[in-house]
């Protein structure tokens, strides 16, 4: 068969609003691990990442009915499913022969809904790999589409949900990324980051943390599986000599979850003579300074952290599970280890105060990160925390595909007005990047960034001030 996989249009702005020169675009890890089942699978498949390539819908279609393929698949986040399903739709305007597969975790999370649409033939819920390739299988006699665990599928016009893929064990065995079939010379990664051209790579799936503002265990599950080092190290060569990725980011969503498989990828990558710089994720409670050290020999020079808070109360509120002293100390070591780190705040989390948001805002300025961003509270359907949102404040927008974190406030805790916390981000950012302690040590560094990334960083600084 002839597949197809589309990342709908759109742009920075749309993700990151006021800071969207300096935000990242990367290709579209999902849709590359599915289509790599597709290519193993023996098909012929193509890419359009209408984003990237700066395609409006008429232009993708116009792809589309030029490769006239017989399988369109797509990935469904909360912010793009309705652009997603205009595309969908256009597919089966152009024939109505064209199978169309939906996947993602707006899938998983609403899975009768999406099938309710009937410009989609199947849905894939959970980790897609496996339940695509037994859909691949089915479909040319449609017999055994009942025992395609982790298929949404209909029958007589009725939607049948099958039973959820097993998690998959041992994930060596899934093939690479299909990096090749997306234009990668039109990604770049955020204006903080190193390097000309950073790639990303997801090194482990699953985390056992209960955040309520996450959705990945819906996904991934509750455990934590990773790739074996060798298959890492053999990943990280294939983009660095296949792809010229000059660094990497790790984009797991918490990297060092499992202390001795990192120590050892480390160690292979000192011994591998530490090809590129690299970043990750991870969390203030699972990093230690003999790690980071370590780390920081490995090629390391900055971590994400998401600090979401600086009031105790509100950390336990969303079950962070992390402390205030934890923090304290994970960015103190961080800076001895000499890593860069960069720290995320929630600000109007559910019941949150005036004075709390004021809390964290001087604790943010207190553990003084290289960066930090402070983020409005976006309660995305069905976790958690849009179920605190619904219990305290307002939800002001319906429309899930406006939630952004960068962009529009689309949630307000009692008592709290939009003109107020807009004006206290502007005055967060203010107070944060214009001390004159934090402007001298920046300026010692950025000389590491490409020029073009320092003047995005530059610009955007400029839009969030003022």
């Amino acid at each position: 068969m002839r597949l197809l996989f589309i990342h709908p249009p759109g742009n920075l702005e749309l993700e990151y609003g006021e800071l969207h020169e300096s935000g990242a675009l990367y290709p579209a890890l999902g849709l590359a691990c599915i289509a790599a089942i597709g290519l193993e699978e023996g098909h012929e498949v193509r890419v359009i990442d209408a984003e990237a390539s700066q395609l409006n819908a008429q232009m993708v279609m116009a792809q589309v009915e030029a490769y006239k393929p017989d399988l369109v698949g797509f990935q469904a986040f909360c912010t793009t499913q309705g652009r997603v399903s205009e595309l969908a739709a256009g597919v089966k305007a152009l024939s109505s022969e064209i199978i169309t597969v939906i996947g993602g975790v707006q899938v998983t999370l609403f899975k009768d809904s999406f099938m309710a649409d009937p410009v989609y033939d199947y849905g894939v819920y959970g980790e897609g790999e496996e339940v695509f390739r037994h859909l691949l299988r089915a479909l040319p006699d449609r017999k055994g589409l009942g025992d395609v665990a982790g298929l949404i599928w209909r029958q007589d016009g009725r939607c049948v949900i099958n039973p959820p893929q097993a998690l998959i064990k041992d994930l060596d065995r899934l093939p690479m990324p299909a990096l090749h079939l997306f234009p990668l010379e039109a990604y770049h990664s955020s204006a903080q980051l190193r390097g000309r051209k950073t790639l990303h790579i997801m090194t482990s799936r699953g985390c056992p943390y209960r955040c309520v503002y996450c959705s990945s265990n819906l996904i991934f599950g509750k455990t934590h599986r990773y790739y074996s080092t060798g298959r890492v190290i053999r990943e990280i060569h294939h983009m660095i000599d296949d792809f010229g990725a000059d660094g990497i980011q790790f984009y797991d969503e918490v990297f060092t979850m499992n202390r001795k498989r990192v120590m050892a990828l480390c160690q292979a990558l000192i011994d591998d003579g530490c090809p590129v710089p690299w970043t990750c994720f991870t969390r203030v409670n699972l990093v230690d300074q003999e790690l980071l050290e370590k780390m920081a020999a490995a090629g390391c020079y900055q971590i994400f952290y998401g600090l979401e808070s600086g009031v105790q109360r509100l950390l336990d509120l969303v079950h962070k599970d992390i402390t205030l002293e934890q923090a304290r100390q994970a960015l103190g070591e961080t800076r001895r280890a000499g890593i860069e780190s960069v720290a995320s705040f929630m600000l109007t989390i559910p019941t949150e105060t005036v004075e709390e948001t004021e809390q964290t805002i001087r604790f943010g300025i207190e553990v003084d990160p290289d960066y930090v961003y402070w983020l409005t509270t976006t309660p995305y359907p069905g976790t958690g925390l849009h179920d605190l949102a619904k219990k305290d404040g307002q939800i002001l927008v319906d429309d899930f595909t406006r939630y952004n974190v960068f962009n529009e406030i689309v949630y307000l805790p009692a008592g709290r007005s939009i003109e107020e916390i807009k004006s206290t981000l502007k005055k967060a950012y203010r107070r944060f990047y214009l001390r004159p302690r934090y402007i001298i040590r920046r300026l010692k560094g950025l000389h590491k960034l490409p020029p073009w990334k320092l003047w995005n960083l530059i610009k955007s600084g400029i839009r969030m001030f003022y």
